[in-house]
């Protein structure tokens, strides 16, 4: 017996229901065994048992999207009860046991924006009520119909002491009369969860509080006073409280307690827990799912590959897998083969900290670790291709050489700006090339000289007369990834310093969209110009073609089996014969089980090798010789004239564009290109499978120019003799010749060069995995966060305390909440755990029609309402319905989906699941005749309000004059009959209606668009079009791309409104000050143009910024901006307060990423503090629920009242055509007389 994970629990009487293993359990008060309530095939949680005992609600994932759904208390099947496709939250019930209480982001278009809903025990078609409170994310009843609301009540534990702008707080109706007030304001925490249980007079409130530095459970009076403590965790918050108005139930670490009001005490559960935990079982996963890194062997004709955090080598295209390495609980990264192909090296943090560990290819041999060296967090590792030596780079932003034999460590680099950006060997394994930061601003390439012991003197011209390292390029921007020639002739680099502009489309601007090109080094001086032809033919080409015939040669019979052989030899006939015989022999048809599990100890790849070449055919007596391949590996030693090497560089001839690498192979230079793309472009693509590669291009110097070699590629490398090359395209690995286009076969094989990842078999043990995770989760924390000391957080002291719970972990979601609730230890923002391998579940998208629908019983069908009216011209940010050629308007009737009839108990939601992006079927209730007798036609064009008004009167008036609808009918019938009448033979009986629509994901888009279209109409309406209006959603690609299309439109009104509410962050505020903060100094007026302002795009007159607490990350950093540069008041509430930025770039081994607090913003006048506090205001307004409740915005009215007083007192001067200049030809003045 083990225990298990328990969250999320609720109680009633000495019953309490809790989750674990994402299903609900339930058990006594008072302990023991629990009992399995759910066996789900989605999560379970946040359970809510009625206040009889008898019903038991809890949200679910069934069918995809987290939805309520309901159950008895005692067990059995659980009935969906919702169908809004948003993240929603069960919080308990209304007091009559009637009505399930939950909370959601559902009708909004920002995903923290959440307000409370009922949906009846007894409502069979999803129909929800929402609460008359507005925001809020919990509730709670009191006597005399008292209410308490709690706003931004989430979960403190995830966030420890926080005190920014959406910390929770609670409101309170005390008189249930619809009147809120901010209840205790004065409480400096973060509060949760309020619960309000009954006493001898009006009550307690009780509520989950840090105010005192750990999460425990408080209450008060009703009136605020009596504040009172009454659990005393120190070491783990308590979380996720819930009541049944006499006794309270929480979780604390992975237990639950009950605390006794009567009896002031707090005590835990002692839960008896049977259970196979199956999530815990061994599983297999597919190695092209989680693939991280791939390297060929120094010939190309194996590979080593880690997937999963596990390593494994084989041969391209046949023969078995090996693992390499422990087989679970460790994770491996960076492999490499050494030189004489007889050791791979890797990283590995099998002891907790990660290491260098070298295994033979002997398997006899043990793995030889090189322990004690301080390397870091290695990102980049590549061996020596002459001796047991490897370069790396760390997170530290170091370069180092590890000395495998001696273990000696040499720091050749460490730069304080940028990290090491790229890294390559000479061919003799002398020097070491690489990119350095030397500035924000600037990385150039240096060169770092290994002395040769057994060398009598060093081949460079002059090697103790200059610095080492040595700088060798003068960059204008950033010179990166360095690659020399196979040759030694040039040092091939990348580099920032093609400054070709564009001409912005939409406004006046310019950018850089390329602004890179390849560029090589001459490495001698007597070197010339490999791009000018030679007309005397000695020109370097001829040294190229020369080397290159030469590789051909000592190739030649190699290239009888090589992959890359023309389709239609008839030697590949004979060849695939072979492969399959010895597939057939490899997979143990002709092995016995000796021979199949008990390899001999010699090398795995010469095992393999002689395994593979003793089969007939083209491989036959091809005996693999170690010695002579070592021998041919022999080069000489590099020269390189370090005397104005800066000055003796080169622009390969290709145009300016985005490169990604370049390495060098004989007789050409292969680099990666990639065409531009908006940053937007793909938003709305469901099924993309990932990002576009590039296209690999190689420079072939014997010809002049590049050529494609292979497109979607998204990295590569060569093998170290140059010969082969790996990319990846996407998912994807292919080995083909480093000198020959990619075959045109998609297949995995010898002839396209595919390699076939499905040959990898990735055994998963799930507790040893987590627990990996959880180690390098909390390392990549300590190494990361921003400041050494941790911000004064007991790092160590952290990992302790929480490492227990790993072993009582079940499912990746409950590993995910103790990783959140660890790193929430920080204190601090973007600290963020998501992704990773879940459990499988049926997802079923649900479909979305933008609008709403209440049921219609005089009608027989579902009246449409609130159609959500976005942008017509893009069919992911308006309602279908409302699609140009829809014919659908407010008020009309809806009674089929997809010749599916509806009724009271099946709604159109629920006939729209698993319909997402399809084309639906809709059939409509025919709409009353026009008006007859003169009677005045309705309005072309008239608002949805009117819309809606006339559509109901005039179905009420149908159904009162005993217009009849068959709902016996089939409906397909009827529409088939409907069809094939044309419109000239209609008859003149109404008939039903049919359109098609295609539905959308979401329609949060649309209520984005409308939202932000109803706000401006309120501005230009108040101002007389005097004050434009922006919203900038984030801090992103699409916050950049709204702002303009706002602000190019309202920039020429005399003031301006700019709308920072529900901003979620990103990167661009700075671009967007700048634009902000231009100052109208004057005009340039034409005859018939009108004039237009300089500088351009300035506004003229008043700036205005409103802001509320859901405004965090670069929205904190714009407020505090637009206050410092003094553009205007700020106008709201104190935002989030999360100005630590992250750059996540280190998953974990099944792909959860998690965030590091990397970089703290610090502002002149506060310091530091903006984190865990945000930006006050100039000028407070808040939003009580009485103003939702009236639709009310009083932030926007306050912001329109100060950008009218600021433009009364400061008006717009604009140029005055009658002071303007006279050109006339003056009157000559008359000659004076002598």
């Amino acid at each position: 017996m083990s225990d298990g994970y328990y969250r999320f629990p609720t109680i009633h009487q000495d019953t309490i229901v809790f989750v674990s293993e994402d299903d609900l359990w339930s058990l006594s008060r008072h302990g023991g065994v629990a009992r399995r309530l759910t066996s789900n095939l989605g999560q379970v949680n946040y359970p809510a048992l009625s206040p009889d005992g008898a019903w038991l609600a809890f949200v679910g994932r069934e069918e995809g999207m987290p939805e309520v759904y309901l159950m008895s208390a005692a067990g059995g099947s659980a009935r969906r009860m919702t169908y809004l496709n948003h993240t929603c939250q069960v919080l308990g019930w209304t007091p009559d046991a009637q009505q399930i209480l939950f909370s959601t982001n559902y009708g909004h278009f920002h995903p923290q924006e959440y307000a409370l809903y009922t949906v009846a025990i007894d409502a069979d078609a999803g129909q929800v009520t929402p609460a008359p409170v507005g925001p809020a994310r919990s509730i709670a009843f009191g006597p005399a119909g008292g209410v308490v609301i709690g706003r931004n009540t989430g979960d403190p534990a995830r966030w420890k002491r926080y005190r920014g702008g959406t910390a929770g707080h609670l409101w309170i109706d005390r008189a249930g009369n619809g009147e809120f007030e901010r209840f205790l304001p004065n409480m400096r925490g973060n509060l949760a969860s309020p619960m309000w249980l009954p006493d001898a007079d009006r009550g307690r409130i009780y509520f989950i509080s840090d105010h005192e530095g750990i999460g425990n459970l408080y209450s008060v009076t009703p009136a605020g006073d009596d504040l009172r403590r009454h659990t005393d965790h120190d070491d783990f918050y308590a979380r996720n409280p819930s009541t049944d108005g006499a006794r309270i139930v929480y979780h604390l670490g992975a237990d639950i307690y009950v605390y006794e009001p009567t009896t002031g005490i707090a005590e835990k559960v002692a839960v008896t827990y049977h259970s196979p935990r199956v999530q815990r079982n061994r599983k297999f996963s597919p190695a092209i799912s989680y693939l991280d890194s791939a390297r060929l062997n120094p010939t190309g004709d194996a590979l080593a590959v880690t997937t999963r955090g596990k390593a494994f080598t084989f041969f391209n295209h046949e023969g078995p897998v090996m693992q390499i390495g422990q087989r679970d609980g460790v994770r491996y990264r960076l492999p490499d083969f050494l030189n004489d192909d007889q050791y791979l090296v890797m990283v590995d943090d099998a002891n907790g900290e990660e290491e260098l560990v070298i295994f033979s290819a002997d398997l006899a041999e043990a793995p030889r670790r090189l322990s004690g060296l301080d390397i870091g967090r290695p990102v980049a590792l590549k061996a020596s291709p002459t001796e047991d030596k490897v370069a790396l780079s760390n997170h530290r932003q170091e370069l180092l050489i590890i000395d495998l034999k001696s273990g000696e460590v040499t720091r050749v680099d460490r730069s304080e700006w940028r990290p090491i950006a790229g890294i390559d060997w000479s061919p003799d394994g002398r020097w070491l090339a690489y990119g350095f930061g030397v500035n924000l601003n600037a990385t150039e390439i240096r060169l770092y000289h290994l002395l040769d012991p057994a060398a009598v003197d060093e081949t460079s011209a002059t090697p103790l007369t200059h610095p080492n390292p040595v700088t060798v390029t003068r960059p204008i921007l950033h010179d990166v990834a360095p690659s020399f020639d196979p040759d030694g002739n040039y040092l091939y680099f990348l580099s920032y310093r093609e400054f070709n502009p564009v001409y912005d489309n939409l406004h006046l601007d310019l950018s850089f969209p390329w602004g890179m090109r390849p560029y090589l080094l001459l490495l001698r001086d007597d070197l010339p110009n490999p791009f000018l032809p030679r007309p005397d033919g000695g020109d370097d080409a001829a040294e190229h073609d020369h080397e290159e015939e030469e590789n051909e040669d000592e190739d030649h019979e190699a290239e009888e089996d090589d992959d890359s052989g023309e389709e239609g030899d008839e030697n590949d006939h004979d060849e695939d014969d072979a492969l399959g015989e010895l597939e057939g022999e490899i997979s143990g048809q002709n092995y016995s089980s000796r021979q199949r599990n008990e390899l001999p100890p010699e090398a795995p790849l010469d095992a393999l090798r002689k395994a593979t070449h003793s089969s007939a055919g083209p491989h036959a007596g091809k005996e693999h010789d170690l010695k002579q391949e070592k021998e041919k590996r022999k080069t000489r030693q590099l020269v390189i004239d370090l005397d104005g090497i800066e000055r003796r560089v080169l622009a390969f001839p290709t145009p300016d564009s985005r490169y990604g690498q370049i390495i060098g192979a004989p007789g050409r230079a292969i680099f990666t290109s990639y065409a531009l793309h908006g940053a937007l472009d793909g938003d709305e693509d469901w099924d993309d499978e990932g990002e576009e590669g590039g296209s690999l291009r190689a420079w072939v110097f014997k010809e002049y120019k590049s050529e494609t070699m292979a497109e979607n590629v998204t990295a590569f490398e060569l093998s170290r003799n140059r010969k082969k090359l790996l990319y990846f395209s996407g998912k994807r690995l292919r080995v083909i010749s480093a000198t020959e286009k990619a075959p045109s076969d998609s297949g995995p094989g010898r002839r396209s060069g595919w390699i076939d990842l499905f040959r990898i078999k990735v055994s998963v043990a799930p507790p040893s995995e987590w627990e990996q995770m959880y180690r390098e989760a909390w390392r990549l924390q300590r190494d990361h966060f921003w400041t050494e000391d941790m911000a004064e957080v007991d790092w160590h002291a952290v990992y302790a305390r929480y490492r227990p719970l790993i072993d009582r972990v079940s499912s990746r979601s409950e590993f995910s909440d103790l990783v959140w609730e660890m790193q929430g230890e920080l204190g601090t923002s973007h600290a963020y755990e998501f992704g990773g391998d879940y459990r499988a579940s049926p997802h079923y998208s649900q479909g979305v029609l933008g609008a709403e629908f209440v049921w219609d019983a005089a009608a027989g069908g579902y009246r449409i309402e609130n159609i959500v009216e976005g942008d017509p011209w893009n069919p992911a940010a308006t309602s279908p319905l409302a699609a140009p050629g829809v014919d659908v308007r407010a008020g009309d009737i809806l009674l089929a989906v997809n010749g599916q009839r509806l009724d009271e108990a099946t709604s159109p939601a629920q006939l729209l699941v698993n319909q997402a992006g399809q084309e639906v079927l809709l059939t409509l209730a025919p709409r009353p005749a026009p008006p007859q007798d003169g009677a005045s036609a309705p309005a072309a064009v008239a608002s949805d309000a009117e819309a809606a008004s006339d559509a109901e009167a005039a179905s009420d008036a149908e159904v009162a004059s005993g217009a009849e609808i068959d709902s016996n009918a089939p409906v397909a019938a009827r529409l088939e009959d409907q069809v094939a009448t044309s419109e000239e033979d209609a008859p003149s009986k109404p008939e039903w209606r049919a359109v098609v629509v295609k539905t959308i994901h979401s329609d949060d888009d649309a209520r984005y668009r409308a939202w932000v279209e109803a706000k401006r109409r309120r501005v230009h309406a108040a101002t007389e079009g005097r004050i434009g209006y922006v919203h900038i959603p984030d801090m992103g690609s699409h916050g950049y791309a709204e702002f303009h299309r706002g602000f190019l439109a309202e920039v020429m009104r005399d003031g301006l409104i700019v709308d920072v509410r529900y901003n979620s962050g990103g990167h661009v505020s700075q671009l967007l000050l700048e634009k902000l903060a231009r100052r109208r100094i004057g005009y340039d007026a034409s005859r018939w143009g009108g004039v237009a302002p300089y500088p351009a795009d300035s506004v003229a007159g008043p700036r205005v910024a409103i802001t509320n607490e859901l405004a965090g990350s670069d929205g904190d950093i714009f407020c505090h901006s637009f206050k410092l540069l003094g553009l205007g008041p700020l106008i709201g509430k104190r935002t989030w307060g999360g100005v630590i930025g992250i750059s996540p770039r280190h998953p974990l081994v099944d792909g959860t990423i998690t965030t590091q607090p990397e970089y703290s913003f610090w502002f002149q006048d506060v310091g530091w503090m903006v984190e865990n506090y945000g930006t006050d205001p100039d000028i407070e307004v808040d939003v009580t629920p009485q103003d939702h409740v009236a639709g009310r915005d009083p932030q926007l009215e306050q912001a329109i009242a100060e950008a009218l007083r600021l433009l009364a007192e400061q008006p717009i001067i604009k140029p005055d055509r009658s002071t303007r200049p006279s050109r006339a030809l003056p009157r000559l003045p008359g000659r004076q007389q002598n």
